[in-house]
């Protein structure tokens, strides 16, 4: 009777839990439909709202956009009094400069908190939601997906523009500046990197940069792309690597086809799919060829546009340089103003 019992409750918990994952796999399908009609031009573009969802849906619908979205209107807010009481109300980039301030300066305006660079799990290997902009607005730390996705989203709160730049495992700001010349944002140290830097630091080879692999403003479809990679990043981890994995891949490859870090997921699923069938035990050499074939594709078009892969100990290498270089400039400005004060003392 007790094992009858045992059999009741164990079967009645795997009906419970299949349930459940079903729910969950729904919140997918709804957030890639949302994605998806961003991407067709059904709906328009918006940055904020297609970063939400997928982090909801990672966290099972748990969270309240209107939330979240009253947190950036509230921080918007605080940064336009600073654009007032500055005297800055008459440059374009004012809102670029005030998001700067607010994310890498202790200030009135983030009460004397700024954004700090999270060097434990950047990469989000062992806690997938430390790459997200609701851990980076909780804990004000975060990486370098996060920091510019949530400049990105207050300057489109304040209605300027910043567009995202990629690099290899690296995400940065690019947006013109005053004098009609696009400028380059570092968001985990703070900085204004000129490109001879990044591509010397990111190991960004000739080629890449010549196909605009890398190093260029993305435009709104291929943000949401990006959007569309990170769900498919969230739905590995919690469900694997299956046709609804492959359908977000293919679709967000179909808008930004030069991304490198999609071409690298799709290469993945097929390893993972050829892994699968030749563990089986009578394994179709057929699929196993059509699964090889199609990896190699992927990794060809990847080769194809110049990638070069950077160690964790060059990125790690790469934002100290930037930190170090931030100094430097920080004391050149300094020195500068120094200057500026004497001679005023002097006249």
């Amino acid at each position: 009777m007790k094992q009858y019992l045992l059999s009741i409750v164990g079967t009645a918990f795997l009906s419970i839990f299949s349930w459940a994952n079903d729910e969950h796999k729904a919140l997918y399908q709804l957030a890639f439909e949302e994605q998806k009609m961003m991407l067709k031009g059904t709906i328009p573009i918006d940055f904020t709202r297609a970063v939400f969802v997928t982090e909801n849906t990672y966290y099972k619908g748990g969270l309240k956009y209107q939330d979240f979205k009253k947190e950036l209107e509230e921080i918007a807010q605080k940064l336009r009094g600073l654009i007032v009481e500055s005297e800055m109300s008459d440059y374009k980039t004012a809102g670029n400069w005030a998001a700067f301030i607010y994310m890498t300066e202790e200030s009135e305006v983030n009460d004397f908190h700024s954004y700090l660079y999270d060097f434990d799990d950047y990469f989000g290997d062992q806690d997938l939601s430390k790459m997200f902009v609701t851990k980076l607005m909780r804990d004000k730390s975060g990486n370098c997906h996060s920091l510019p996705y949530l400049y990105k989203m207050i300057c489109e709160e304040l209605g300027v523009d910043a567009h995202l730049a990629v690099g290899p495992n690296h995400l940065y700001i690019m947006h013109v500046d005053e004098r009609g010349s696009w400028v380059n944002v570092e968001l985990t140290n703070g900085s204004f990197p000129k490109n001879k830097w990044i591509a010397k630091d990111l190991v960004i080879s000739k080629t890449a940069r010549e196909k605009r692999t890398y190093m260029k403003a993305l435009s709104g479809q291929e943000s949401i792309a990006l959007t569309v990679c990170d769900l498919a990043n969230e739905y590995e981890v919690q469900f694997g690597m299956d046709s609804f994995y492959l359908a977000l891949v293919d679709t967000a490859l179909s808008y930004y086809p030069t991304s490198v870090a999609l071409l690298m997921n799709k290469a993945n699923y097929y390893a993972f799919q050829y892994s699968e069938e030749q563990n089986k035990r009578v394994p179709d050499l057929k699929r196993l060829s059509e699964m090889e074939l199609k990896e190699q594709g992927a990794v060809s078009r990847i080769n194809k546009l110049g990638h070069q892969k950077m160690s964790v100990k060059q990125y790690n290498k790469m934002v100290r340089l930037m930190e170090k270089e931030k100094e430097k400039e920080k004391r050149k400005e300094q020195k500068r103003l120094k200057k500026k004060k004497n001679r005023t003392l002097k006249n």
